[in-house]
């Protein structure tokens, strides 16, 4: 059994200096907060990520480590890559996937929308259809090697974003 845990980075600053890259948006206090809210949730329900595989952008990055500090454990494989922010099928996103080493059962990935609520939802047949920034959606499949991960077979395990423990914004 192989575990999936898909976030979207947290909520960032606005872009209104046009001559600053979206590239370099930083999270802002409250996709501080509520990115430790989600980890600390996913730390209760036991989840802890074998390898984190993030987005190189600020934003994904501030809200992989954020989930680090919370999950641990120290000395976890750390993987940032551009093409995260830059997009990816479905396709590419698992055929990068199956790269993972076999012991490993467990992977997070920190994204950006529209790829990182395009590829859950081609993970899944459920319907989804609410991803705000911060949220975390552990998808289990019944594989036993990485690069047995097919569309369709995820089943949601846990769907977690910050309002629902906080109240709407």
């Amino acid at each position: 059994m192989k575990k999936l845990i898909l976030v979207r980075h947290a909520k960032t600053e606005q872009l209104f200096d046009y001559s600053r890259s979206d590239y370099d948006r930083n999270l802002l206090p409250r996709g501080i907060e509520d990115s430790k809210l989600i980890a600390t949730q996913l730390k209760e329900i036991g989840c802890k990520p074998d390898i984190y595989i993030s987005s190189s952008a600020n934003r994904a990055k501030q809200t992989c480590e954020l989930f680090l500090e919370y999950l641990g454990p120290m000395g976890t494989e750390v993987f940032y890559e551009r093409f995260i922010y830059e997009g990816y099928t479905t396709e590419t996103m698992l055929k990068y996937l199956s790269g993972i080493d076999n012991k490993k059962e467990s992977a997070i990935l920190f994204g950006h929308n529209p790829d990182i609520a395009g590829f859950t939802v081609n993970l899944t047949s459920e319907d989804l259809i609410h991803f705000p920034t911060g949220v975390a959606v552990v998808l289990k499949f019944d594989v036993d090697f990485w690069d047995q991960i097919e569309a369709r077979q995820g089943r949601v395990e846990t769907y977690l974003y910050p309002s629902m423990f906080k109240g709407s914004n």
